[in-house]
C-alpha cells in the first residue's frame, strides 16, 4: 500500500531535498545553473526532484533558494543561456505574430457578419420561395 503525506510533509520533503542539493553543490564549489545572468530554476527544481513551482509557492524552498544565491554569491554564476539580443528577437516575433492575430480576427469578423447577412437572404428564399432585394 502507498501511505499518502499531508501537504505539509510534502513540503519539508521537498525543502530537505532542496537543502541537500545546496549542500552538494557547495561542497563540489559548483555553482547554480543559470540562464540569462538568473538562477534556472527549472533545472534546480528538476535535480531536487520536483515541480518548479515548489520553489515559487513553498515558503521554506523560496527562502532556502534566496539564502543560496545571496549568501554563497551563487547568483548569476554559470554559463548564461541566453544571448542578450534573444529578447529582442523575442520581442519581434511575438509583435509580428499579435499583429498577424489582430489582422485573422478582424478578418473573422467580417466572414461571420457576411455569413449572417447570406443566410438571411437563404432564410428569406426558403420561406417566400422570392428572391431578396438589397
Amino acid at each position: 500500500m502507498t501511505e499518502s503525506l499531508s501537504g505539509a510533509e510534502i513540503g519539508r520533503k521537498n525543502a530537505a531535498a532542496l537543502k541537500e542539493y545546496l549542500r552538494g553543490l557547495k561542497a563540489q564549489s559548483g555553482q547554480l545553473p543559470a540562464r540569462g545572468g538568473k538562477v534556472n530554476v527549472t533545472a534546480v527544481a528538476l535535480a531536487c526532484g520536483f515541480d518548479r513551482g515548489v520553489l515559487y509557492q513553498n515558503p521554506r524552498c523560496r527562502r532556502l533558494l534566496h539564502f543560496a544565491t545571496k549568501w554563497y554569491g551563487l547568483e548569476g554564476q554559470g554559463k548564461a543561456e541566453a544571448a542578450p539580443n534573444t529578447r529582442d528577437i523575442r520581442d519581434e516575433r511575438i509583435r509580428r505574430l499579435e499583429q498577424q492575430n489582430a489582422s485573422l480576427m478582424a478578418e473573422n469578423h467580417n466572414l461571420r457578419r457576411k455569413l449572417a447577412r447570406l443566410q438571411h437572404i437563404d432564410d428569406e428564399m426558403a420561406d417566400t420561395g422570392r428572391r431578396v432585394r438589397r
